[in-house]
C-alpha cells in the first residue's frame, strides 16, 4: 500500500466583501473558492526569457469553469492567460497551475491575481487587495517566490548522479523555532528514513529558502515528502498526494 503524506492546512475563512480596483475593473476580493498555493519566478536558461509559475487550490463547484491569471510585468498594461487543470484532491478540491513566460527585454518580475469564473460568477483571490509580486534578481530586492495556501514547497530536485538527491525548498518563516526535514523510501514506505534540511538565505515576502540532501544510487527508486514543523504544528509537501520520486527531476 502506498502511504501518502497529507498537507496540512488552516483555512481562512473572509466574512465581508471588499470591493478594490484593478486595472480600471470592478472585482470582489479574497473569497475561499480560489486561493494561490504557490509562485515562483526562474530564468529558463542563461540568457534566456522568465517564467513564473506556480499552483492554485480551487473549489469545485461547477465542471465547467474558468481560471485565469491577470498580471502585469510593467505595472501598466494587464494581460490575461488561463490556468490549467491539474488533479482532483477530492470531489470539491481542485488543483490548478499556470506558467506564465515573461520576456528578459520587458522585465525580471510579474505582478498577479487569480480569477476564477463559474456558474455566472466571478470570485478573486488578489492577495486581500496587495496582489501577488515575484522578482528574480541578483539584488538584496529579490523576491522569487510567493506562497499562500501551501506553508512549504519543493522548488527543485534532482540526482546529481553520484551521491544523491539534492533539493531545495521554500517555506513561510513562522518562527525562528524550527524542524524542517525530508522523509523518504525505497520500499513503499515499508520503512523510513528521514534527513534534516537546512537553512540557507532570507528571500524575500517573508519566505526562507533551505537545501536538503538524500543519499542514494541513480538507479534506486522510491518517493520522498517535505516535512516543516514549527508552532506544534506540521506542515507538509507531498506533491499533492503524489509524493516526490527518488529519480525524479522538478524544476
Amino acid at each position: 500500500m502506498k502511504r501518502k503524506y497529507f498537507r496540512n492546512s488552516v483555512t481562512l475563512m473572509i466574512c465581508f466583501i471588499l470591493t478594490l480596483s484593478v486595472n480600471s475593473f470592478s472585482i470582489l476580493a479574497q473569497t475561499p473558492n480560489v486561493e494561490l498555493y504557490s509562485a515562483k519566478i526562474m530564468q529558463k536558461g542563461f540568457n534566456s526569457d522568465y517564467t513564473a509559475k506556480g499552483y492554485i487550490h480551487v473549489k469545485n463547484l461547477n465542471y465547467d469553469k474558468n481560471v485565469t491569471l491577470h498580471y502585469t510585468y510593467d505595472g501598466t498594461t494587464w494581460l490575461e492567460q488561463k490556468a490549467e487543470y491539474l488533479k482532483n484532491l477530492s470531489p470539491e478540491d481542485e488543483v490548478w497551475s499556470f506558467d506564465i513566460n515573461i520576456p528578459k527585454d520587458k522585465s525580471n518580475n510579474c505582478t498577479f491575481a487569480i480569477k476564477y469564473e463559474v456558474d455566472g460568477n466571478t470570485y478573486w483571490d488578489n492577495n486581500n487587495g496587495e496582489n501577488y509580486y515575484v522578482e528574480y534578481s541578483y539584488s538584496d530586492s529579490n523576491t522569487p517566490y510567493a506562497l499562500s495556501k501551501s506553508i512549504v514547497m519543493l522548488d527543485t530536485g534532482r540526482h546529481n548522479y553520484r551521491y544523491g538527491v539534492q533539493g531545495f525548498m521554500f517555506l513561510k518563516d513562522l518562527d525562528y523555532a524550527k524542524d524542517v526535514k525530508v522523509f523518504y523510501t525505497k520500499d513503499g514506505w515499508k520503512t523510513q528514513k528521514s534527513v534534516d534540511a537546512t537553512y540557507r538565505k532570507d528571500v524575500g515576502n517573508n519566505i526562507e529558502s533551505w537545501e536538503f540532501f538524500i543519499p542514494c544510487y541513480y538507479y534506486e527508486e522510491g518517493e520522498y515528502a517535505i516535512s516543516y514543523t514549527v508552532n506544534g504544528q506540521t506542515y507538509w509537501d507531498n506533491n499533492f498526494g503524489d509524493n516526490y520520486s527518488l529519480t525524479g527531476f522538478y524544476e
